[in-house]
């Protein structure tokens, strides 16, 4: 059951009014009372309902995004995209970041719902709490989500399973049998490009080899140090890597086989995953995987517009892009 400010008031012995007063800093008020109220709102996990104000409109003009890290590529493209639509809307754009932190995820949810701080929320490669979902959905907050699939809500996502196939397939074709795949070890994307890699060498009866999956944590240049000399170091000679955790991580492969002798595509063949900008400006330039990340987040937004305007079908809607891969000079 939600706390009130009537029950923050019953607790220190003040009325509701004086409550109100403390949460919005009023000068009135002395600063003892101001900490026992203070104190009482922190033990009883109250969440100040800010929009309360303009209730009179229903709304908030405020659209939320939530995302692990904004720093990261894919975010950033994403709010790209997302922006694109929101100009032609009277809607103001608020990004949320959970820092990478799971237990985050779940506050900053919960903050956002408990404050009524946004009239609709795009979640960006996160998974969210059922329970959750199901009070934003009681209040008629629509949820799209991008790069995962929850039920109950629309999802906006790319075809990683055909992405990583064609990837692999590509790297087979070229001669390559020994593939490594650097990859995260959660989440939706992560696991339907592993599944991609393992039906690529399954239909070129390359048996599949779990040593030669590469966890990746960050989705960082740095991690390319660390996934290289973990190729270097492999009892079986790895002559190509699929990195499905990104572009900016092949290029630090790359950069990593260039500083410790290791020639590119010669000596091992990298592909990437994004077809970012920098991916054409490398030394070779970067054989990838393109996803219209810009795209999917234009759509994702004109679908939260469609569930906030009521129309019907859109809250179980499954948008898929489709991947491309471009030939450069890394293979």
């Amino acid at each position: 059951m939600r706390v009130t400010i009537k029950d923050i008031g019953k607790r220190v012995g003040v009325t509701p009014a004086t409550v109100s007063m403390v949460i919005n800093n009023s000068p009135k008020i002395s600063q003892r009372t101001k900490d026992k109220v203070m104190q009482a709102i922190k033990e009883m996990n109250y969440h100040p309902n800010y929009i309360g104000r303009s209730l009179v409109k229903g709304k908030t003009n405020n659209i939320g995004v939530v995302a692990s890290f904004f720093a990261s590529l894919f975010a950033l493209e994403s709010v790209r995209g997302i922006e694109q639509s929101l100009r032609k809307t009277p809607y103001n754009l608020v990004l949320y970041s959970t820092r990478g932190i799971e237990e985050n995820e779940r506050d900053m949810l919960r903050r956002i719902y408990y404050e009524r701080r946004a009239d609709g929320l795009i979640i960006i490669s996160l998974k969210a709490d059922q329970e959750i979902l199901d009070e934003f959905k009681k209040e008629n907050v629509p949820v799209v989500f991008i790069e995962e699939i929850v039920k109950g809500a629309p999802t906006v996502k790319f075809n990683n399973i055909k992405g990583a196939f064609m990837a692999t397939e590509y790297l087979i074709k070229q001669g390559r049998k020994e593939i490594a795949i650097a990859i995260g070890d959660t989440g939706l994307n992560a696991e339907e490009r592993l599944k991609g890699y393992k039906e690529a060498l399954e239909k070129h009866n390359i048996e599949f080899d779990q040593n030669k999956i590469i966890n990746v944590l960050n989705y960082s240049f740095e991690e390319g140090e660390e996934i290289l000399n973990v190729i270097l170091e492999s009892e079986k000679k790895i002559d190509a890597v699929f990195c499905g955790a990104g572009d900016i991580t092949a290029i630090g492969i790359m950069d990593a086989a260039k500083s410790r002798g290791v020639k590119v595509p010669d000596d091992l063949a990298v592909i990437g995953y994004d077809d970012i900008y920098i991916s054409n400006l490398t030394t070779p330039s970067l054989t990838t995987i393109r996803q219209p990340i810009a795209q999917m987040g234009m759509r994702s937004f004109d679908l939260l517009m469609e569930m906030i305007e009521g129309k019907a079908g859109s809250e179980s809607k499954i948008i898929s892009f489709e991947p491309e891969l471009i030939i450069r000079g890394s293979v």
